[in-house]
Order: structure tokens, then C-alpha cells, then sequence
């Protein structure tokens, strides 16, 4: 063993070495030698099962699995743990001398060795960054559906849609948007969904005119959806009438029916959220050219030609029922859900084996010892940080964190209960962010605060404040602390955050031309160098907000993750295939954003959350718990028996072979005590009677 992994390794080689020169004393001093490390592990996190003064087997025994899971940075730390164990159980002077010297003694020994955390080679290893290069080969290899095909396109394209439409195109859009619009009676909706109406719509008329001949002059929302006016009917008999109304009726039932027909032949699409998409934006469509034949929303089902909508609208809704019943999916979830080991979470393995390493990933040498450009480090950051949001906070929708805000300038006087020379990142006043037409912030920002919701931080903390999310109007905002969460090797989570935003200075190095004069004291006044400039590397394209008034401040914003080559917000396809790309040469498994919603809708089940909890998770995820339990869990059928078949074990066969199984023989006085507390009052009469009759 030439280096060691974990503490328990290194205490293996030391106790080997003491064999090899104390071969008569090496047992009495790797005694002593346990019983101080075991002594201090209770600082490092390790529970003990019981209150006796000496460890029982099992505790002994778990303490070892214990010492596996901490690494050799803790060794920097065993005197003050040993200490801390002395004072808070007021050992003996001449026990701490006993167990002080040998815990001294290792440390001596340890600090002599290559691999010892604080040497200057260690040190080193520890900034190069682990071997960054894909051995999994490339994502397209990778294919997620049983399409043998790329998906080839057919949406109507603006150089093919004619002026005529394109007004129509643009008064539907307003329609849907405006916070007024004569004659609507239905709510207006997000832009996002207007633009997802207009896709799809986009996508029905690029079939019609590449698959149907249709010319494009003759290309319209009435293509689509055919509209009857009220003067048609006035001059029509009553048979006539509905003979016309059926004509529209099997149109668009004729239309409906070949697209879904289409999807399956030319691109192979079944999805049932395909279809819905589809109904959903031809239903917006009829409401839009039937706007003016109805006083509320309950006359649009007087209309004929809505039925026919209403009717295929519940087909396909009972066919997605069945496919969340099933956890049916076009994609292949094997390909998109982690290996799990079992014992772990999927979760677990997402933290371990792409966040971590993404982590490492962030260090300023590469393998070979040599500092890095500024750019790598600067990707490796933001790459980090991406994941880290889903992975170490409950995940939210990808297009919370894909926009992003941060404030890009300061025009406010210094709060007062900022420290000197404490960090500040403001969050822009209400009147400075994207606001909806009723005065409403409707954004979502990165900042850094001391004072929050009444309470001090004296350390500070970053906050994300949202405003813009699919399910605010029922959650309203939420304002999330992000949890500093502090690493093996001394350092932080909200490290990186400063290094991506604002840079990364090191003291290390022989070009330490400049002095630091920035906000964190133990480094003012010292000589250094920026290892990378932060976000600012990737030249983002930063706006500035319009002052409401003359006497009003300008505020610049940027985007928190953009795209590194151009500087621009990515698209939602574009954000998605990032995280993709990244598990894929990890884990080779392709996972996106949205699939970490599952993993932790998963996780928080597979691990017993009660129902508050559970209540939590889901409120922090932005939707109910019945979303959480129907549509995101995805527990393997051998965990979802795993409770019962537990409880089962436990309650209907432990008892019975616990007559057979022997007492430990190292048992305390409150252990025995503690059993005898379990026993019937006739067994107790037993056991006094045999004690009796021992004695």
C-alpha cells in the first residue's frame, strides 16, 4: 500500500510500521493507539450507539467503515478533534497523556510520509485537475428513442410565410399576451406559452403546405380551424346549418387525425404530450377566430366545431394518463437514470460521481502541474455550478437557473450592517427588474446579503430570488438561501460561486506582480495574481435596465451562465444538452435538468420522507406533493416493496430468532440494564432467580 486512500488506510500502514519496529510492544501500543483515534472520531461526525465509556464490538466495528469514508485532510485536524473529546468528557490528566502521545506519535510519523496533506507535493496534486478527457465517446452515439432517423424538420419557416398570414400570426400572438384585448374572455398567458402555441401552430401549417401541396397564399389560421360566422348561419335553414357545421366538424376532424397520422409515419413521434401540444394550440386558435361569437367562456361549447376539439382533447388525455401510469416514455430511461448501487440513491450517484469530479475539474493546474488558462477554469466553474444547483438543492424548473440575473453595477449607498471590506452583490430595487404589465417583478436574481427576512448573517449568504416560475401564481415567491456547504480540502461552495463571478486570485506562482487590495482582509496588501477573470471571460452581452425617471439610477444585469463563445443566454435545447454532454462523458448516462426533477422526487421517497417533509421537498421544487408522487417519482419496484418486506423481517420473524442469538460478551452495566427493561415481568422473576442461584 503506497498511498493511503482514506484515514483508515493510513492507520493500517502506521500499525504495520509499528509491527515492524515494536514487534513485542506493537499490540499494547496499537491498542491505546484505537482507543485515541476512536476517542477523537466522535468530532468528526461519528455517533455512537451507546453511552458506556468502552466502545461494544459493533460500534468498533462501524467506526472502522467510518474511518473509510474520511479522507487524509482530516488528519490535519486530529489534535483539536482529540482535544474537544478530552474537554467535553473531562478525561483524566494521565488518560490524555496516554492517548495525546499517541495520537502525536502517529502524527509525527505521518507528517514524514509523501502522502501527508500538508506536504508541498501534496499540495500540488491536490490543485491538478483529475484526467478531463472523454472515454465514454460521443453523446450522438448515445440515442434515446428507437428513431433510426434525424429528426427532420418541416415547420413553417418566416422566409415561407406569407405577409397575410404573418399578421394573423402576430394579432394571435397579441391575443394571447395583451393584458387587454377586445372581445377575450379568456386570461391572457406567459409569452412562453404564447411562443409555444405559435410553434406548433408553425408546425401544422409546415405539413399542410409541404406534404398537402397547399400554395402558400392559401395558408391561414382557418386552414387550421374553420370558422362558421354568425351571418353564414342567419341565411342558412336549420338542416342546412348543421349540415355546415358538420363539414367544419369533419375538416378538423380530418386535419387532426392525418397530422397525428404524420407525426407517427414521418418522425415516428407517439408521445401523447406531442399530441396534447397540438390540440392545445389548435383549441387557442379556435378560441382566437371565434372570439367574437361568444359572451363567456361557457359558449365556446355551444359552438359546434369545439366538441371536436373537447372530444380528441380527452383521447389524448387518456392516453397520457396511461403512459404516467406505466412510466411509459419515448426515451429510453436506462439511458438517462444512473447505475444505482444498492444501498444508494440515485442522487447519491449523481453527487459522487459527476458533481465531485466536476468539482475537482475546477482546480488552476492541469495534470501535469502547469497553471491553466484562464478560460478552462472558467468553463470547469460554470459547468460545476450548473450542476450544482440541481444537485445540492432540490431541483427546480431548467429555466429558473438558465435566467439567471445578477446585478452588473452598485448605484445604491453602502448598506449599513455591511462589514468593512464585507463582499456585497445588490439585488436590484423592483422598479430596476422586468416587470409585467401590472407592475409585477417577473424575473429571477443571484445576489449577496447579510440582513435577510429580519435575520443577520454576520458571514453573508447568496439568495436567489425568484419571481418568474410555471407555478408562482399558486407558490407565489420564494426566496432560497443557498447552503455554503464546506469541502475535504478547506474549501467552500460559495468559493466557486466568487471565483465564476468575480475571479480567482492566487498567491502561488512566480509571476506575483499585483497587490490585492479587494474585499476579503487576509489577503489585502498581497502580492498575487488572478488565475482567471471570472464570468467576465466570456465577454457575456450585460444590458442596462432604462432609469424610470431622471433622478433614477441605471442598473446593468447580465445573465449568470451564458454561452462562453458568444456571451449570449442559451437556448432552452442548448442548456439542456450541456448537462447531457457532461453525465454522458462521466457516467455515460445522458442527464438532463428536467430528469433531476425525478431524481430528487425519487430520492426524497426512497429514503422515508415524512409527509411534512415530503410537503417541503415538493414545495421546494415548485409543485404539490400529489405532482411529486404521480408524475416524478420513479422507485424500481424492488424499493418500493423494500418498506414492507423490512418491515415484515422485522416485525414477523426478529423476535423469534433473537432467542437463539448470544449476548456480546463486552457488554456495559446500561446495556444489561436496558434489557432487562425489555423483559416480561415473568422473565425478570427468571433471571433474578438464576442470578440467585449463581451466587
Amino acid at each position: 500500500m503506497t498511498e493511503p486512500k482514506n484515514f483508515f488506510e493510513a492507520q493500517e500502514m502506521y500499525e504495520e510500521y509499528l509491527r515492524e519496529i515494536e514487534p513485542f510492544k506493537a499490540q499494547r501500543i496499537i491498542n491505546e493507539f484505537r482507543s485515541a483515534i476512536n476517542h477523537a472520531l466522535t468530532e468528526f461526525g461519528y455517533q455512537r450507539t451507546h453511552s458506556g465509556r468502552k466502545m461494544t464490538a459493533l460500534e468498533i466495528k462501524n467506526a472502522q467503515e467510518f474511518k473509510k469514508t474520511l479522507s487524509n485532510q482530516k488528519l490535519l485536524k486530529l489534535r483539536q478533534a482529540q482535544q474537544k473529546f478530552f474537554e467535553k468528557n473531562n478525561v483524566s490528566q494521565a488518560s490524555q497523556n496516554t492517548y495525546g502521545n499517541r495520537v502525536e506519535q502517529f502524527l509525527t510519523w505521518a507528517a514524514q510520509q509523501p502522502w501527508w496533506p500538508g506536504s508541498r507535493s501534496v499540495k500540488l496534486k491536490e490543485q491538478c485537475t483529475p484526467y478531463l478527457r472523454n472515454k465514454n465517446g460521443s453523446i450522438a452515439d448515445c440515442k434515446l428513442t428507437e428513431r433510426n432517423f434525424t429528426y427532420r424538420k418541416y415547420i413553417l419557416t418566416p422566409q415561407e410565410t406569407p405577409p397575410k398570414l404573418q399578421i394573423q400570426l402576430d394579432q394571435f400572438y397579441l391575443y394571447l399576451t395583451e393584458p387587454e384585448w377586445p372581445g377575450r374572455i379568456i386570461k391572457p398567458v406567459e409569452k412562453s406559452s404564447a411562443n409555444e402555441y405559435l410553434k406548433n401552430i408553425k408546425l401544422i401549417l409546415g405539413e399542410r403546405y409541404r406534404f398537402h401541396n397547399v400554395p402558400t397564399h392559401e395558408l391561414c389560421l382557418e386552414l387550421i380551424v374553420p370558422v362558421v360566422t354568425e351571418e353564414q348561419l342567419e341565411e342558412l335553414t336549420p338542416l342546412q346549418q348543421k349540415k355546415l357545421s358538420n363539414q367544419c366538424k369533419k375538416a378538423l376532424e380530418q386535419l387532426i387525425c392525418n397530422h397525428f397520422q404524420f407525426l407517427r409515419n414521418f418522425n415516428s413521434s407517439v408521445s401523447p404530450f406531442t399530441k396534447m401540444g397540438r390540440i392545445n394550440a389548435i383549441s387557442a386558435v379556435a378560441k382566437f377566430l371565434y372570439a367574437h361569437q361568444v359572451e363567456n367562456d361557457a359558449d365556446y361549447r355551444l359552438i359546434p366545431i369545439f366538441s371536436t376539439i373537447d372530444h380528441h382533447y380527452n383521447l389524448v388525455l387518456e392516453e397520457l394518463s396511461q403512459w404516467r401510469n406505466s412510466r411509459h416514455s419515448v426515451s429510453d430511461w436506462s439511458k438517462r437514470w444512473p447505475n444505482v448501487p444498492v444501498g444508494q440513491t440515485a442522487l447519491q450517484v449523481i453527487q459522487e460521481r459527476i458533481v465531485e469530479p466536476l468539482r475537482h475539474e475546477c482546480r488552476p493546474r492541469t495534470r501535469r502541474g502547469d497553471f491553466r488558462s484562464s478560460e478552462p477554469i472558467v468553463i470547469s466553474h460554470q459547468s460545476y455550478l450548473k450542476w450544482a444547483l440541481l444537485a445540492y438543492l432540490p431541483a427546480r424548473r431548467q429555466e429558473e437557473y438558465r435566467e439567471l440575473k445578477i446585478a452588473q453595477s452598485c448605484p445604491r449607498e453602502r448598506p449599513q450592517d455591511l462589514p468593512a471590506n464585507g463582499l456585497y452583490q445588490p439585488l436590484p430595487p423592483d422598479n430596476q427588474r422586468e416587470r409585467k404589465y401590472n407592475g409585477m417583478v417577473v424575473d429571477n436574481y443571484l445576489y449577496f446579503t447579510y440582513m435577510h427576512e429580519n435575520h443577520y448573517y454576520p458571514q453573508g449568504i447568496w439568495v436567489i430570488d425568484t419571481r418568474k416560475y410555471k407555478t408562482k401564481k399558486t407558490y407565489g415567491k420564494q426566496s432560497i438561501i443557498i447552503p455554503n456547504r464546506t469541502f475535504e480540502d478547506g474549501s467552500s461552495f460559495y468559493d466557486y460561486i466568487e471565483r465564476f463571478l468575480y475571479g480567482w486570485w492566487t498567491q502561488e506562482g512566480y509571476k506575483n506582480e499585483l497587490i490585492y487590495d479587494w474585499w476579503q482582509p487576509e489577503m489585502l496588501g498581497r502580492r498575487g495574481r488572478w488565475l482567471s477573470s471570472g464570468r467576465i471571460q466570456f465577454s457575456p452581452k450585460d444590458a442596462c435596465s432604462l432609469p424610470s425617471n431622471s433622478h433614477s439610477a441605471i442598473w446593468t444585469w447580465g445573465y449568470v451562465f451564458v454561452v462562453p463563445k458568444s456571451g449570449n443566454l442559451a437556448s432552452g435545447s442548448a442548456f439542456a444538452k450541456i448537462f447531457e454532454t457532461i453525465s454522458y462523458r462521466l457516467i455515460q448516462k445522458r442527464i438532463s435538468p428536467h430528469i433531476m426533477r425525478y431524481v430528487w422526487a425519487t430520492w426524497g421517497l426512497n429514503v422515508g420522507l415524512s409527509d411534512s417533509e415530503l410537503s417541503s421537498l415538493a414545495y421546494a421544487m415548485g409543485h404539490s406533493v400529489k405532482t411529486l408522487r404521480e408524475m416524478y417519482e420513479r422507485c424500481t419496484p424492488v424499493e418500493k416493496r423494500q418498506p414492507i418486506e423490512s418491515a415484515i423481517a422485522e416485525r414477523l420473524f426478529t423476535p423469534s430468532e433473537q432467542h437463539n442469538q448470544k449476548l456480546p460478551l463486552n457488554l456495559e452495566v446500561n446495556d444489561l440494564v436496558q434489557i432487562a427493561i425489555r423483559l416480561t415481568q415473568e422473565e425478570r422473576q427468571q433471571l433474578i432467580a438464576k442470578l440467585q442461584s449463581t451466587v
